[in-house]
């Protein structure tokens, strides 16, 4: 079964919002026999009807008394053709924005469903009017997605969301909710919130600004079954931007982050929960994304001005409809793949080995060849490192147009590379040591690569020793004079 089929299955057959039921039942009831009380609900399940008559609190209290539906009874759509008349003076058409919600006057959980059932009947999008352009940014918890997501939207103008922060804003003004309550605790133990609730927000706040010209989105999805959900009630993302950060560094930035911001998802047992979470969930919704050709890969163990440096590399490939491939990005998309390929890559990198070059060309082949109908040419980051690989290259897919060496001092490279280990615990000696042992390796093997490509092709240095915006300008300068 392809991604497509699954998609469509999962969709058909209600199976998100039967898990999350599940699982709120679970956290909620805590029973002594979990399969036994499993068997109990899926048996209530057929009682109900099916699983589409599941809802986030089926299995949260099996007391609880269904209260009579909106508007006399009447079904929902009739309510929304009585509420929403489709004549040509009254405001809210189809594809506008909602009124404000407490026009719906919310004040009890049913109501509070009985509207996100509503606001599911609308497009979030006027389908006649070019939509905003749509990034997500996935990581880990503490690998620098508020950060990077904010400069971002800052950089091109874009609308910034958080979804952590919608949660939390919503949870504050509506404590005494019974809802709301049980989902603070969820998240205060490190857990998802129901993937419902938190659609139906980020629908809510994309109603509101329907005008950007971009959204950049913090901190969603968190696993496949949001993004389908995502794809299914709002649209495909433009582009993912993934922030792959070591396990360890993660810990040590949510530890600093709980003492100097307080927040309640950051105490010790929900930032393990959190963190083991995010283990099991990345490599599929990474692997989900990459078949779409949706996803680029940053390393954020990095500083953050760095990281966005490599980010702002899709300056380049808006301006000029290119593809970037890093082959550390596919190196790392491999390993999270789990793939018989992954294990062999990883068994080199455990033993201190350089990874072969076969295997990396292997990588950069199929992502060219994924990317091939839909592109006007590729940017590959931080390849050729030796003449060997640039050979190869050649041979095998054929001789660049234009190969550009990001020119800098060893003094600024150190400067650079020091401040990348400052919260790291290797001294500043040995910092220093590690360093100069790695641009030695460079020159040496980087001298050879830019002779190789004066006698073959274009060649252009740029200076990189100036600020990203500079060095965009310098940078467009060399892609300009060959294309």
């Amino acid at each position: 079964m392809n991604t497509s089929e699954a998609k469509e299955y999962l969709a058909r057959r209600e199976i998100p919002q039967l898990f999350e039921s599940l699982l709120n039942g679970l956290m909620c009831s805590k029973p002594e026999d979990p399969v036994e009380y499993l068997e109990s609900c899926l048996q209530k399940v057929k009682e109900l009807g099916g699983c589409d008559k599941v809802k986030w609190d089926t299995f949260v209290s099996q007391e609880k008394k269904t209260l009579p539906p909106l508007n006399g009874g009447q079904s929902r759509r009739s309510f929304l053709r009585n509420v929403m008349p489709e004549n040509s003076n009254f405001p809210y058409r189809r594809y506008d924005r909602l009124p404000p919600i407490h026009q719906f006057s919310i004040e009890s959980d049913t109501d509070l469903s009985e509207t996100a059932e509503l606001i599911e009947e609308y497009e979030v999008f006027d389908p006649t009017r070019p939509r905003p352009k749509i990034i997500l940014v996935i990581g880990g918890p503490g690998s620098g997605k508020g950060t990077q997501s904010l400069k971002i939207a800052e950089r091109y103008g874009f609308q910034y969301i958080s979804v952590g922060e919608l949660l939390r804003k919503k949870i504050h003004s509506t404590s005494s909710n019974r809802k709301w309550s049980l989902i603070a605790k969820i998240i205060t133990n490190g857990e998802l919130a129901p993937q419902e609730t938190t659609i139906t927000e980020i629908k809510q706040k994309l109603m509101q600004i329907p005008d950007e010209e971009g959204i950049v989105i913090d901190g969603f999805p968190r696993d496949v079954a949001q993004a389908i959900s995502f794809e299914d009630q709002i649209c495909t993302p433009d582009l993912v931007v993934f922030l792959a950060c070591a396990n360890q560094r993660l810990k040590e930035r949510l530890l600093k982050r709980a003492e100097q911001q307080g927040r309640p998802d950051d105490n010790l047992k929900a930032t393990q929960r959190r963190l083991m979470n995010f283990k099991q969930n990345a490599a599929p919704l990474v692997k989900y994304f990459q078949e779409k050709g949706l996803i680029m890969t940053f390393d954020a163990d990095r500083d953050e001005d760095e990281v966005f440096y490599d980010i702002s590399c899709k300056k380049l490939v808006e301006k000029y409809g290119f593809t970037h491939l890093s082959t550390g990005g596919l190196l790392r998309n491999e390993l999270a793949s789990k793939s018989e390929r992954s294990k062999l890559i990883r068994d080199f990198m455990e033993r201190g080995e350089l990874v072969p070059s076969g295997i990396v060309l292997e990588l950069l082949k199929e992502a060219m060849a994924a990317s091939l109908s839909h592109t006007k040419g590729f940017l590959i980051d931080g390849y050729p490192r030796e003449v060997k690989q640039g050979e190869e290259f050649g041979r095998k897919i054929g001789d660049p147009h234009l190969v550009i060496c990001m020119d800098c001092s060893a003094d600024t490279m150190t400067n650079r590379l020091l401040q990348r280990t400052q919260s790291s615990s290797e001294s500043a000696d040995d910092a220093t040591q590690t360093i100069a042992k790695r641009l030695e390796t460079y020159y040496r093997a980087s001298i050879p690569v830019m002779a190789y490509y004066e006698t073959k092709t274009q060649l252009r240095k740029v200076n990189a020793e100036g600020t990203p915006e500079e060095v965009f300008l310098q940078l467009c300068s060399a892609i300009d004079s060959v294309f």
